[in-house]
């Protein structure tokens, strides 16, 4: 019989999902630090990696190793963020297998299955069943999985015009989600790239698989409920912050999309 060695524990310390900062967040640690982190941005961020500190847009995912420097620095926009500490004998493995850069920010865009295998984390650790442990070990091999084949069909996928189409689309989404209070139309997003608008609102749905309006509206939307959640901000502070006309125009476009009230996510939130 043939024996097949155990891939080794992954252990997550921490994590948090949506995690939220006003803007001028900023952390700089240079204690030793002795576990991993991955974090991925839903804003435009300063962070440092192994080339030096520069602006991202939103998007984008870094792992840290132990030891590494964290700057992270929220100038243009609120600070959103999901991330998680983690250690164990298996992460090394995981990395390596799965091809994930340490210290190397990745700009990868969306990551539709980072929330969903992070709730089944967060119910893991919280329950705890019979052999929790190795199913929190199996689901963040899973992030990584997943994690590594999208960076893998990317970076293969392109051509040198395509990539540059694509810094181009990530420079003006940057932007634009930087200034959620601002009055986009798609003609002005178009003219930061010297795009037709009609010609940006096609290139921008086939990038991002929404519209440029709809994209915003996701956005900002997201960002509100965050607000609601985490900061002790009134609704009609929330609703001029994320850039919509009026409360009553932000409660019936909330309810519409998130199958609720403000109110309602709010009390939710704080359980």
């Amino acid at each position: 019989m043939r024996i097949v060695e155990a891939p080794g524990t992954i252990e997550v310390l921490e994590m948090a999902i949506d995690a939220i900062h006003a803007r001028g967040f900023e952390m700089d640690p240079y204690n030793e630090t002795p576990y991993f982190t991955f974090s991925y941005y839903n804003c435009p961020i300063v962070l440092s990696d192994s080339s030096g500190v520069r602006e991202w847009p939103a998007g984008v995912s870094l792992v840290h190793a132990p030891d590494d420097r964290r700057l992270v620095r929220a100038e243009s926009a609120d600070l959103l963020n999901t991330w998680f500490h983690f250690d164990g004998s298996g992460v090394a493995a995981c990395l390596s297998e799965y091809e994930i850069p340490i210290n190397t920010v990745m700009d990868l865009g969306e990551l539709p299955f980072l929330r969903s295998i992070l709730e089944e984390v967060r119910q893991e650790r919280v329950q705890q069943p019979l052999h929790w442990q190795d199913a929190v070990s199996d689901l963040i091999r899973r992030l990584f999985r997943e994690f590594g084949a999208l960076k893998s069909d990317l970076d293969n996928s392109l051509t040198p015009a395509q990539r540059t189409q694509e810094r181009t689309l990530r420079d003006i989404r940057m932007r634009v989600h930087a200034d959620l209070a601002h009055e986009w139309t798609v003609a002005e997003m178009a003219s930061l790239g010297n795009w037709h608008p009609t010609w940006f609102a096609t290139v921008y749905t086939r990038q991002f698989g929404v519209s440029p309006m709809n994209d915003l509206l996701n956005v900002r939307l997201r960002h509100a409920e965050a607000l609601l959640i985490h900061l002790p901000m009134t609704v009609g502070h929330i609703a001029s912050t994320c850039g919509f006309a009026s409360v009553e125009h932000f409660n019936r476009l909330f309810r519409k999309r998130m199958g609720c009230t403000p109110s309602q996510i709010r009390k939710q939130g704080k359980r």
